[in-house]
């Protein structure tokens, strides 16, 4: 692999013995260099669980906080009642906040909305 550079631009050149190989490291790359979209949904690790929520990472050293009001459709009264540390989940990224660049996160648009009778 080398990294080079053209104005603004860098630019990633990958070499391998195999395809499996070269798709592994452009996994990685993509992963290491994404930028998160809002309306993109991504499964993330829940990195820890705090009274108003869950912080979880949805890319490589990017995490988001997943609100307690948006865990569910339903009310949660505990976090930890629905979510542990190091789970999977799949969440939606709502919000990036203009000022902070902090990334707001729901898992509750993501499942289906019970009628009310």
């Amino acid at each position: 692999m080398t990294v080079t550079e053209e104005g603004q631009f860098g630019i990633v050149s990958v070499a391998a013995d195999n395809k499996e190989a070269i798709d592994k490291a452009m996994a990685r790359i993509n992963a290491i260099t994404a930028i998160p979209e809002i309306g993109k949904v991504y499964s993330g690790k829940v990195k820890s669980i705090v009274p108003f929520g869950a912080f979880v990472e949805i890319i490589p050293g990017k995490d988001g906080l997943l609100h307690i009001s948006e865990i569910d459709w339903k009310r949660v009264e505990k976090t930890e009642d629905v979510l542990k540390e190091g789970e999977i989940i799949d969440v939606k990224l709502i919000e990036i906040d203009a000022k902070s660049g902090k990334l707001k996160l729901s898992r509750k648009v993501l499942l289906p909305r019970e009628e009310k009778q």
